[in-house]
């Protein structure tokens, strides 16, 4: 079956989002911002945006989609396998799978009266790692386990933070510090843009910073980044502290941050010329070198709490309303907030719409229903240094609840009982 909706189903979506709807429960936001990440050989991590219901309140919990075919791509069928959370956490590790195989998924939301989304989320797909990743770190743990002696370290390390200091280096800090495979470093992590899973970034080389002292930094050698894309970087179970304890699959072994524009910096070697002896002088007044002046560049911190929501203008057109908590702004250097919206899940962003210093709230009139929309607010300071920002998105209805409830009388009422996916 086509996942995409048919007319009459598209009707009865609108007719289901009207304020008569929701005195029977309501039909949950689809959900967006699907990212699938590989962890391991067997396991791949799932994040998304949290939904709402019709009321604007949290959903009760999230089904997962998956299967090795894309429906996406193949304009019709059913995935494989459904499993539902226990919560309405957005994000769920999906473990058990094949290693060197890529699955497709995709996300609903459910209502605390057990009513589903009525579209699937866009579709996320990830590969898993290769099972050799999985038999390095077999023969390097020990053959059986011991129970923990009092004081004796099992706690595992965790990613703490994630850095671009250039456009083929990426940083990563842990909780604590950790050691490193001796044989494919480097296939223990993997790189992928957040909005886009399927576009990896590679990583070439890995290994621990010689700058940390603490051992707590891995510095990864990469492909060229490109500039201002966030991705999301994943540590593998191979990584272990130095105690053995593996990174964990969850939410604690990944890090966002942003792609950098700068170049590394190549070191030139400069041979020192050879003295020649000279007659003695007298000498000369020592000449001071005068200092640079520190550049600053650290942008404002972001702001925080991003919240979209939309009203309904004339003629299938709407206007979002966003709303945000303004930066904490620790310099005090802010000089400038700015707006940017993105029509391909933000691959790609406007020019960007200055909002001023004090603004914690905007809208965007004239939007296309039907469509999702990517919005990112960041922070600037007097040093043209510009935040990472925060990222929110939308998905608008295709048609008003009025047009839907005429054009539903037109078709009858024998059709309400269609649904997106097949029995």
């Amino acid at each position: 079956m086509n996942t995409k909706k048919s007319l009459i189903t598209l009707i009865i979506a609108a007719v289901m989002a009207s304020p008569l709807a929701a005195l029977a429960g309501g039909i949950p936001e689809s959900v967006t911002g699907l990212a699938a990440t590989a962890a391991s050989g067997d396991t791949i991590n799932l994040t998304w945006d949290n939904a709402k219901d019709e009321d604007g309140d949290p959903v009760a919990n999230y089904r997962v989609y998956y299967s090795v075919n894309s429906v996406f791509e193949a304009g019709e069928g059913e995935y494989d396998v459904e499993i539902d959370t226990t919560d309405n956490t957005n994000s769920y590790a999906v473990e058990n799978l094949e290693a060197e195989t890529t699955y497709y998924f995709s996300v609903t939301a459910f209502s605390t009266d057990g009513i589903e989304s009525e579209e699937y989320s866009f579709e996320a797909s990830a590969e898993t790692l290769s099972a050799v990743i999985e038999e390095v770190v077999e023969e390097e743990a020990p053959a059986e386990e011991q129970p923990a002696e009092e004081g004796e370290d099992v706690t595992s390390p965790t990613v703490e933070s994630a850095s671009a200091p250039d456009n083929k280096t990426v940083k990563i800090v842990f909780s604590e510090a950790v050691k490193l495979p001796e044989i494919l470093a480097e296939a223990s992590f993997g790189i992928v843009e957040q909005i886009n899973s399927n576009n990896t970034l590679e990583v070439v080389a890995a290994s621990l910073d010689a700058e940390d002292t603490e051992g707590r930094t891995v510095a990864l050698e990469t492909a060229e980044q490109t500039a201002n894309v966030n991705y999301i970087v994943t540590a593998g179970v191979a990584v272990q502290d130095n105690a053995g304890n593996p990174i964990v699959s969850g939410n604690t072994d990944s890090a966002l941050f942003l792609g950098s524009s700068i170049a590394p910096t190549v070191e030139e070697v400069v041979e020192e010329p050879v003295e020649e002896p000279v007659a003695e002088e007298t000498p000369e007044p020592e000449l001071f070198e005068e200092l640079e002046p520190e550049v600053d560049v650290t942008a404002p911190e972001d702001v925080t709490n991003l919240v979209a929501s939309f009203k309904e203008q004339l003629d299938s057109f709407y206007t979002v309303m966003l709303s945000w908590t303004p930066s904490v702004n620790t310099a005090q250097d802010l000089v400038d907030q700015i707006l940017y919206m993105s029509t391909d899940r933000g691959a790609s962003y406007d020019s960007g719409k200055s909002l001023g210093v004090l603004a914690s709230e905007t809208e965007v009139s004239n939007l296309e229903g039907g469509k999702e929309y990517t919005f990112k607010v960041t922070t600037k300071d007097d040093s043209g240094n510009e935040s990472v920002g925060a990222i929110r998105a939308i998905r608008l209805p295709s048609t008003g609840a009025g047009a839907a409830a005429l054009m539903l009388m037109s078709a009858g009422a024998a059709h309400l009982g269609l649904r997106r996916k097949e029995k």
